[in-house]
């Protein structure tokens, strides 16, 4: 995960990180432990980042994940 990507996406959103937590039905430490990269976000948790967000198929893959979601489901093989 990008922390400095997060925190940019959640400026513009204009939500916190209690927010965010409310939104997700986590505990505020939850969210903390994420963006600390302590632990990962579920998909659940990325669809409904994304939509509270607003971001994009690309803000997600940067935000995310180290290599775009794309490329790696290319590279896989089956």
């Amino acid at each position: 995960m990008n922390p400095i990507e997060f925190k940019i996406a959640q400026i513009r959103a204009g939500v916190s990180k209690e927010d965010i937590a409310k939104y997700l039905g986590v505990n505020p430490a939850t969210i903390y432990r994420k963006f600390n990269g302590e632990s990962d976000f579920t998909l659940s948790e990325l669809r409904k980042l994304k939509k509270m967000l607003n971001l994009t198929n690309e803000d997600v893959d940067r935000i995310f994940f180290n290599e775009p979601l794309t490329e790696m489901q290319e590279t896989a093989e089956p």
